[in-house]
């Protein structure tokens, strides 16, 4: 009887191969495409595209800068706040993200 050894998990074949499916270039393209949704208030669909983004490219700042912004444009100043949190845990220099986490908590409290 041939032993069965544990098949690696669903999230470590996920942390391996990720990272190299999207290219640079593709990573900024699908950052523009969320961009875009979000000027023409599909808030879903910019939602869509920036999970998709975060997937692939946790460490970048793009996707977490567009979900706050989803969050902020529809004015969920906790989410929009919690969303730069999480991107400031990821990429802790972002001078985009600082100022949305800032101006989600001064809107936040004027309300």
């Amino acid at each position: 009887m041939p032993s069965l050894s544990p098949a690696p998990s669903f999230q470590q074949a996920e942390a391996a191969s990720m990272p190299t499916l999207l290219s640079s270039d593709l990573a900024r393209s699908l950052a523009e495409a969320g961009f875009l949704a979000l000027d023409q208030g599909d808030w879903s669909r910019a939602r869509h595209i920036f999970f998709v983004l975060m997937a692939f490219r946790r460490e970048s700042e793009f996707p977490y800068v567009g979900m706050s912004m989803v969050e902020l444009l529809q004015l969920r100043w906790d989410a929009a706040r919690c969303w730069a949190l999480l991107g400031l845990d990821q990429v802790p220099g972002s001078r985009a993200l600082a100022d949305l986490r800032e101006m989600a908590a001064q809107r936040g409290v004027s309300s």
